[in-house]
């Protein structure tokens, strides 16, 4: 190598460190078997071979190495010296900088490492091994590229130590607010409900209630909707005021409530304002509530069906219109009851403290025959399962144009 170009090369490395903060240590440099390596200041230089090596770091913490764990013991000046030389005697080429890159992996030299990667890169823009060396992977229609290169290339930007599309970032920091928000309404309407009643501040509550138009309140109002602890009129006012909210804001709170609440004018409610935003959300649910083992979750299905007009909830009708139930009959221990139909010639009788017994029983739902005759004006089976199958798919085709019209 010239002159010329050692002092080029020595002056670039020198730069290179400075630009980096990486300043050669006073002390040894114990290069460990594992491949490892530990600087500091050697304090038992006279051990015998039986001693662990004893040192202290740069950090000021005190270690003891093990003999075997020690492969060799350099002076930091010595490691430097050894660099410099080989250096002064390397050729400025591919293969000069790639023994050279080499050898201070192995002596732990990562920084002038990252130089003679780099020279190499410059010579032979295409070397394999430079590039995965210094972090680089080769990416479709993108050629060498760094991941963090390629990612923001691809159009994402790092948030939180994770990529992200920008979308995704702001959807997240939308999310964020909202959850602040929710918090702040449900802080909110715990101080207005505990003022309802009170003389000074109740006036205030109410129109604060009434007065609610912030989506982000919805999750708070659907939740003060369902606490079936509330009183009636209070329950009406939070129905009232989900129906000024967007569209959708309480949905799934309002199906839920329309089948499963005990107020019957609370279902009732749910229902037209379900109806109002969007019936066919509801369909699908009450077509799964007509297979419920509850009776009365049935009939309330069929009335939502009813309701909305779920011509595509046809066939799950026609199913429901006799369902079978278990009937749990609690006996009375200690006392007498009627049997009628014992053993013995079927003749009724007395038995004392029956346990108790679950039958099985068909039953005739009012309220599915009603959607179905709803839904399909002037017909009418009653409760003839077979009759209206046998219609259903005479008519399927006619069924079907009625659907892709719309319901």
């Amino acid at each position: 190598m010239s002159a010329a170009r050692s002092f080029i090369l020595v002056s670039s490395l020198a730069c290179g460190l400075a630009l980096t903060g990486t300043n050669p240590a006073r002390g040894e440099v114990f290069l460990l078997r594992s491949g490892g390596r530990v600087e500091g200041q050697w304090l038992n230089p006279q051990r015998t071979q039986a001693d662990d090596y004893v040192l202290r770091t740069f950090a000021g913490v005190q270690l003891a190495l093990a003999g075997p764990q020690v492969q060799r013991v350099l002076a930091t000046s010595d490691v430097q010296k050894q660099y410099e030389d080989l250096l002064h005697k390397s050729p400025a080429s591919v293969a000069g900088h790639l023994q050279m890159a080499l050898w201070c992996r192995d002596a732990q030299l990562l920084s002038q490492r990252k130089f003679h990667l780099e020279e190499i890169i410059k010579l032979e823009p295409d070397h394999e091994e430079a590039r995965l060396a210094l972090g680089y992977g080769r990416f479709p229609n993108g050629g060498w590229l760094k991941p963090d290169e390629y990612m923001l290339r691809q159009g994402y930007v790092k948030s939180a130590g994770q990529w992200k599309l920008p979308q995704e970032i702001e959807i997240e920091a939308r999310a964020r607010e909202f959850e602040v928000a929710d918090k702040q309404w449900r802080k909110q309407l715990k101080i207005w409900l505990g003022n309802l009643d009170s003389k000074k501040y109740g006036g205030d509550a109410v129109q604060g209630i009434q007065n609610i138009r912030d989506p982000a309140a919805a999750s708070a109002v659907a939740d003060a909707l369902a606490d079936e602890t509330l009183p009636k009129p209070v329950r009406m006012m939070f129905l009232d005021v989900i129906g000024k909210l967007p569209p959708g804001s309480a949905l799934d709170t309002l199906i839920r409530l329309s089948i499963h609440d005990v107020d019957e004018n609370v279902r009732e409610r749910c229902l037209a304002e379900i109806k109002r935003q969007a019936p066919h959300r509801a369909i699908p649910v009450y077509i799964k509530e007509l297979k419920s083992k509850e009776n009365h979750i049935v009939r309330r299905a069929a009335v939502g069906l009813h309701v909305m007009g779920g011509l595509s909830a046809t066939q799950a009708l026609i199913d429901a219109l006799v369902t079978t139930h278990k009937l749990v009959v609690k006996g009375n221990p200690g006392q007498m009851s009627a049997t009628l139909g014992s053993d013995s010639g079927g003749m009724g009788g007395l038995s004392m403290g029956q346990k108790t017994q679950v039958y099985k029983r068909d039953v005739q739902n009012e309220e599915v025959l009603a959607a179905l005759a709803s839904i399909h004006p002037g017909v009418n089976f009653a409760y003839d399962k077979d009759s209206w199958r046998r219609w259903f798919l005479s008519n399927k085709s006619t069924v079907a144009a009625d659907l892709r019209r719309g319901e």
